[in-house]
């Protein structure tokens, strides 16, 4: 048996033991309550006693209604510090029960009371800490777990036409008794898709909201999702099967064939059964009775390109594999099986060329050598092939048998008479553009039905064609119940962001299923980029393959330089000296502000102290100024404690966005402040941060934080997308992580309810080798991201990861040194996947005793701002030494400088070429920020040359590119177009067009410097 089956057959095990109930799970004192916790029964309500209990986590219940009956629910009655969920039982539809509370098991948070409610099948019930359901009246459940797909039987509001952008079609068939069953996935053609049924009782006039939603990806702890392809299938029994594929949560990514069966279809509130995986890989098209009775389904590996036939010859019971075979020109296979009159199964095939075509003599156990079909040309997509009750073939396909359209369009029909060698009539059902992947039914009256969508992505409509055989021989509607371009559902939700570079954000964003997980982040828009790229707003930097269609040039990316003069800024007060010998940028910001032509430098003076200001005109000579508030440069008085929540204290570990175009100058100053390290009796219970604007003397009363959350959280602002961002700090599995919420405003971000995971250390980021670090010999801990800021620089976001290495906060303390971070960049284009290719440390502690910079490196929000040519970072690090000759874990904080080159993250190098991707643009110069010999060439799409430069040299960030022929780019404006740069011993870092003829690229510069009216390169 191959590997890929062997692992499957583990997967079926797992599936098997999730449905094995436990037959200790009984109501009777000394029972054990939870799987994870030893805590038994003590009393219960008498209602309950010698029931069946579904016996799971203390900490969660997850449940799907596999019959009808009811639940009991037992949680604990409200009281202080009790885990109650009456208020969540109570709006899932649960009924408080007139019995006496109970001491469920010992601790007076653990009195419960009783709640009850009759269920239904499909139902699904999600609680938090603590909830325990008996069940009663025939009642029965199944665990939710990673490996079961998503089922809901009454889709809710976002599963409504209204909240989707995208639909693309499945399948659809008919019950014995007339309704019709259509299947649609609900975001067209995307990976995070599900599938939507819905009926018609009127063929196909009307059809119902979503009656079930299949595959939806509810929670980041699923390891199935994405139900894209599959089929409905009525079979010769009268029950409905549904096929849906899922993909797995593995490395691999493996797809996975599922099936469910309604068996009253026709019914008022139909019942599906338990969806049930029977193979790798996924079925797009309908099964196949054969003669002698066996079903034949078709089902493609897409991992092996492989086509497979699976039978059933007991009625769908049980499914196998009976024969398989690879087609040339792989394109996901698709096929579909005619059983002919001399007994042998005819399969076609879609391909990247033409369809294919193979027989079986054998009944589909073995195939001949697939060759291009003889009589049916397609476009690359799916089309329809089915025997009708007339003993003719129909084929449903874009334009006629014997031609390959360019475009997915003029959807016709057509009928074979001998066996798929000719093919005759032809009815257009739909001549536009975009309509694809036609499927459908024949009734028993013989009226034709074909289901097809048009625009997936825009109009995003389901249509149906109603027609007979006389229709098509007559290639026009000549029956009197034929009806074309019925509509059968449309997707009128908002459409997709689209961003300034060509990226299309998902449907779900921000992207909420992602975990914690060694696996290095996946970044979408690498993987499937903008078929064109706008390059019209900033520099276009070469950090990653977005804009590069093909090179022989090699990418070098740098790393900061320290400045020689550090530290730049160090404890001199006797408040700074006095806590720690400490000035640090524990997410402090530095800042350029162009009215007062001074950069802005928010600190926090000592450790845990005061928030205050310093200023400089060059970054190295730095004021702190008598501000008149709270006794010299300090903007807010030390205080660690919410107090009576005015918002007059400082905090402890705080971030700080200044913002010197605020529309408001009273909103100029954001501020997420920390209240958690105080002790615990002046803590709120829930309150860990808060959000407030100021404009410097003023300080708005703060907006507590939803959720609590660990210290040294950050904030930015993602100008592309105008959006506010929080960058949360949490503990998880792979220790310090990283949520983030969006928010159109700055104080609307304190729901931080709405947060999702987003990122934590991975497989790339090692630990500190053993006596890499000066005080702690031996190799370092796990690596945690301990914080993550984010600017914009010209056309893409710059994020600096702050990664911990160890050691501990307790060997720190003990041995009186600092933990060892450093600070790592990341890449984004889209403001939340991150692309780190570089893990060597753009900046890194020194790791040395007696180094101003030793270890505990933090970033600044800003991150940096630019200077002449040079990009400058502003970093706090630690010595440890807290003065007096005492050491401390958070002793010593200085501030330091480190550069690098305008647009230095990345160059490529060598003496080659490099080829861009089509991009188009506004401007009419180019501009190229290079180092050494280049020569441009401007082509079409087809790679044809346009016009060339003249050749340039030496090490210029912004040098003009001047055309051979003394032209400009005007004439290319608005059309799709390529670069090609020839390269002489040189460096390439970024290209970009502008209509500034001096060169200012309308792009973002981090947070400002003298050069700039503000954070954009313009020419004002």
């Amino acid at each position: 048996m191959r590997a890929p089956l062997l692992a499957l057959s583990f997967l079926f095990g797992l599936l098997a033991a999730t449905l094995t109930a436990d037959e200790s799970a009984v109501m009777k004192r000394g029972v054990t309550l939870f799987t994870d916790r030893d805590y038994f029964i003590d009393e219960m309500p008498d209602a309950v006693k010698d029931l069946p209990f579904h016996r799971t986590s203390i900490e969660k219940t997850d449940v799907t209604v596999t019959k009808a009956g009811t639940l009991f629910a037992l949680t604990p009655t409200i009281r202080p510090k009790a885990s109650s969920q009456e208020d969540t039982l109570r709006g899932a539809g649960f009924s408080k029960v007139d019995a006496p509370e109970v001491q469920f098991f010992p601790g007076e948070v653990n009195r419960v009371s009783l709640y009850r409610k009759a269920v239904k099948a499909g139902e699904r019930f999600q609680f938090k800490k603590m909830v325990l359901l008996v069940l009663a009246d025939g009642a029965a459940l199944q665990e939710m777990d990673g490996l079961t797909p998503s089922v809901i039987t009454n889709p809710g509001a976002e599963f409504q036409d209204d909240a989707r952008s995208g639909a693309m079609i499945i399948g659809m068939d008919r019950t014995a008794k007339g309704r019709i069953w259509g299947c649609w996935t609900g975001t067209g053609d995307k990976p995070d898709g599900y599938f939507l049924l819905a009926t018609s009782d009127d063929d196909g006039a009307t059809w119902s909201k979503p009656r079930v939603a299949v595959g939806p990806r509810m929670e980041a702890a699923q390891k199935v999702s994405g139900a894209l392809v599959g089929n409905l299938w009525t079979d010769p029994k009268g029950r409905l099967w549904l096929f849906f594929d899922q993909q797995l949560g593995d490395p691999q990514k493996r797809i996975t064939n599922w099936f469910m069966r309604c068996d009253d279809p026709d019914a008022a509130e139909p019942v599906w059964s338990t969806p049930v995986m029977f193979a790798e890989g996924c079925t797009l098209n309908k099964p196949t009775v054969l003669k002698d009775g066996t079903w034949l389904l078709p089902v493609s590996d897409w991992h092996q390109k492989t086509c497979r036939v699976f039978e059933s010859t007991d009625e769908g019971a049980s499914w196998k594999e009976r024969g398989s075979l690879q087609f040339p020109d792989w394109e996901y296979d698709e096929h579909m099986m005619i059983e002919l009159k001399d007994g042998r199964l005819w399969m076609l095939a879609r391909t990247k060329g033409q369809p294919h075509e193979s027989f079986s003599n054998d009944g589909g156990k073995t195939w001949s050598t697939p060759k291009q079909a003889a009589t049916v040309q397609n476009v690359n997509a799916r089309f329809f092939l089915r025997r009708l009750k007339s003993g003719r073939i129909l084929l449903v396909k874009n334009g006629s048998p014997a031609e390959r359209l360019p475009k997915r369009t003029h959807m016709s029909a057509w009928l074979s008479e001998d066996e798929g060698q000719t093919w005759k009539g032809g009815l257009l059902l739909d001549e536009r553009n975009a309509v694809s992947y036609p499927d459908g039914f024949e009734a028993p009256d013989g009226l034709i039905h074909i289901l097809y969508d048009w625009n997936r992505h825009s109009d995003a409509e389901i249509l149906v064609a109603k027609f007979r055989e006389e229709d098509v021989l007559a290639g026009k509607i000549v029956s009197k119940d034929a009806k074309l371009l019925m509509l059968a559902n449309k997707a009128t939700g908002p459409k997709p962001e689209k961003l300034y570079n060509g990226i299309e954000l998902p449907d779900q964003w921000p992207p909420r299923f992602r975990e914690a997980s060694d696996a290095v982040m996946e970044v979408p828009y690498l993987k499937k980029k903008p078929k064109v790229i706008p390059i019209d707003l900033g520099r276009q930097l070469f950090v990653d393959d977005l804009l590069i269609e093909k090179t022989t040039l090699k990418r070098t990316f740098h790393q900061a330089k320290k400045f020689e003069g550090n530290p730049i800024f160090k404890a001199e007060t006797e408040l700074e000296k006095k806590l720690n010998n400490v000035v640090y940028l524990g997410q402090g910001g530095v800042f350029y502000e162009p009215k007062e032509k001074l950069f802005k430098m928010f600190y926090t003076a000592g450790w845990r102290g005061p928030l205050a200001l310093a200023t400089s005109p060059d970054l190295k000579t730095w004021t702190r100024p008598e501000l008149g508030l709270h006794g010299g440069n300090l903007l807010l008085p030390e205080g660690a404690a919410w107090s009576n929540g005015a918002g007059t204290s400082a905090g402890t570990d705080n971030a700080l966005w200044y913002d010197s175009h605020a529309s408001d100058p009273k909103e100029r100053i954001k501020y997420l402040t920390c209240w958690s390290h105080v002790p615990k009796d002046q803590q709120l219970p829930g309150l860990t941060h808060s959000l407030q604007v100021s404009d410097g003397v003023t300080w708005s009363r703060p907006v507590p934080c939803t959720t609590p959350a660990g210290d040294y959280g950050s904030i930015f602002y993602n100008p592309f997308r105008k959006k506010w961002v929080q960058s949360i700090k949490q503990d998880g599995p792979r220790g310090r992580s990283r949520y983030y919420v969006e928010s159109d405003t700055f104080l609307e971000g304190a729901d931080w309810d709405k947060a999702v995971y987003w990122t934590n250390a991975d497989a790339k980021d090692k630990p500190e080798p053993a006596g890499g670090y000066a005080g702690n010999p031996q190799e370092g801990d796990p690596p945690q991201l301990y914080s993550l800021a984010a600017v914009a620089y010209e056309s893409l976001m710059i994020g600096m990861h702050q990664i911990h290495r160890g050691p501990n906060n307790g060997i720190c303390s003990k041995g009186g040194f600092p933990k060892l971070t450093d600070l790592e960049l990341g890449f984004s284009r889209d403001g939340f996947h991150w692309d780190r290719p570089d893990r060597r440390g753009f900046i890194r502690g020194e790791r040395r005793e007696g180094a101003w910079d030793r270890a505990y490196l933090h970033t600044t929000t800003g991150v940096f701002v630019v200077l002449d040519d040079q990009l400058v970072f502003p970093y706090c690090a630690y010595s440890g030494d807290a003065g007096g000759g005492r050491g401390d874990i958070y002793g010593g904080a200085s501030i330091g400088l480190a550069t690098l080159r305008r647009d230095g993250f990345a160059s490529m190098d060598g003496s080659g070429e490099l080829t861009t991707r089509p991009v188009k643009f506004k401007g009419k110069h180019l501009f190229a920020n290079v180092d050494g010999e280049v020569r441009v060439e401007l082509l079409d799409e087809a790679g044809k040359i346009i016009r060339s430069s003249k050749v340039a040299s030496g090490d210029q960030t912004k040098l003009k590119v001047e055309w051979a022929d003394a032209s400009d780019l005007s004439d290319q404006s608005g059309k799709n177009v390529k670069f090609r740069f020839h390269l002489t011993k040189g460096s390439l870092y970024a290209f970009w067009v502008t209509s500034d003829e001096n060169g200012a690229s309308g792009g973002y510069v981090g947070a400002g410097g003298p050069a700039f009216n503000g954070v954009r390169d313009t020419s004002n």
